[in-house]
């Protein structure tokens, strides 16, 4: 198999996900058949998902029906998944029959708990150079990945890394994992020192999590403006949309229109939200601005 790059699947967002801007699927071509391309889904979750057997079945259907290798119009994709699953024990595959009609529904997908893996074992193949060191910031999720011993030994592996930015997102994103598999307190102390702030992906984490802090603070601000001003509970579709809003800019302008908005329907209208018997659902400035984009493209 040959590995070819991540295929642009922003058309095809996750089943329940929203839009994505860079989906991990990725392209592989069978080099012992060059007519056989292979869309591989690769999803990391936190913890299992009941639903991700069916969520597979539909996003799985729709990469075989609507891509195609580049410059290869007449050509579909083989699709495959893979799951590994950060916390617990997931169990996406099914092989569902009907006995003696001949009806079955199977799912094959390769799926991986990290906390079956060994933190040891791991910390060797990284040593002898078998896998890449980009495997260090899943070791406190392995078995046995809070011992003194296996952080000692990660440390001596991750100081090898030359590259400093690197060095620092190893340690940082330690440190989100050691937290997902309380530990986090071992690997805190051990780690005192790390330069995590050299890290462009924890920085980049940090920086999401405040502005999302500031939105949801500010649609909170306007749905008790909005109770105070109308005097009455507020319509389901528009609390949705006030708390599923991430622009702090129109959440802003909401904050403004809930203070001089007579009626809902006043607020309604000088804030784009349409009415339930209107067509369509309630959108935020980011979602129009994603379909627009969809469209040009």
């Amino acid at each position: 198999m040959s590995f070819y790059g991540w295929l642009d699947t922003r058309a095809l967002a996750f089943p329940g996900d929203p839009e994505r801007t860079c989906d991990t699927v990725a392209a592989f071509a069978d080099t012992s058949d060059a007519a056989h391309w292979w869309a591989l889904t690769l999803e990391f979750q936190t913890r299992p998902d009941a639903e991700l057997f069916g969520r597979f079945l539909e996003y799985l259907g729709r990469l075989w029906r609507e891509l195609r290798p580049r410059g290869q119009p007449q050509t579909r994709f083989e699709v495959g998944a893979a799951i590994v699953n950060l916390t617990g024990n997931g169990r996406t595959a099914r092989d569902i029959v009907l006995g003696g009609t001949g009806l079955r529904t199977c799912l094959s997908v390769v799926e991986r708990n990290l906390s079956d893996e060994d933190a040891a074992e791991a910390l060797a193949q990284i040593a002898g150079g078998r896998v890449a060191r980009c495997l260090l910031p899943f070791i406190p999720l392995m078995r046995g990945g809070r011992g003194g011993s296996i952080i000692g030994r990660w440390q001596e592996l991750a100081h090898a890394e030359p590259d400093m930015r690197r060095r620092a997102d190893y340690g940082g994103l330690a440190l989100v994992f050691a937290e997902l598999s309380d530990c986090r307190q071992a690997w805190k102390e051990a780690l005192e020192g790390w330069n995590v702030e050299q890290s462009v992906q924890v920085l980049e984490w940090q920086a999401e999590a405040k502005a999302q802090g500031k939105a949801e603070t500010k649609a909170e601000d306007v749905l008790h403006a909005l109770r105070k001003r109308l005097s009455a509970e507020l319509p389901a579709d528009v609390e949705q949309a006030i708390r599923s809003t991430s622009d702090l800019d129109e959440l802003n302008r909401w904050f403004d229109h809930a203070l001089t908005a007579s009626t809902m329907a006043a607020f309604r209208r000088l804030s784009g939200l349409k009415a339930p018997n209107g067509s369509g659902r309630p959108r935020s400035k980011s979602a129009r601005s994603g379909s627009r984009r969809k469209r040009q493209r």
